[in-house]
């Protein structure tokens, strides 16, 4: 599973604009982050491979989207809805975003 870019809707995304909260291929991050100043120094991380993104812990096969420090396990979208949301347990979440710092 690959991440589109939020620009062109079309490229692999392989960048993570934390700023901007968009997922950009190397083309559109150039457009976007090199056209001022200020935008060039928003804080950004390079998107991992996808044959490296971590597995739901639950289901074992949808790439998985959340982490939850109380149950110290990966979650997809699909499972994270069924355990957190809606219940009781509404633990803090973390997003995965299938980061590596560079």
């Amino acid at each position: 599973m690959r991440t589109i870019c939020d620009v062109c809707d079309s490229a692999a995304a392989i960048i993570f604009c934390a700023a901007d909260e968009a997922a950009l291929c190397r083309s559109c991050d150039e457009k976007v982050h090199m056209c001022n100043k200020l935008a060039s120094r928003h804080v950004r991380v390079g998107l991992a491979d996808p044959s490296n993104v971590p597995r739901c812990d639950i289901c074992e096969n949808a790439p998985a989207f959340f982490y939850c420090e109380v149950d110290g396990s990966s979650l997809c979208l699909q499972c994270d809805m069924i355990v957190h949301v809606g219940g009781k347990r509404t633990h803090g979440r973390y997003l995965l975003l299938r980061q590596r710092v560079e």
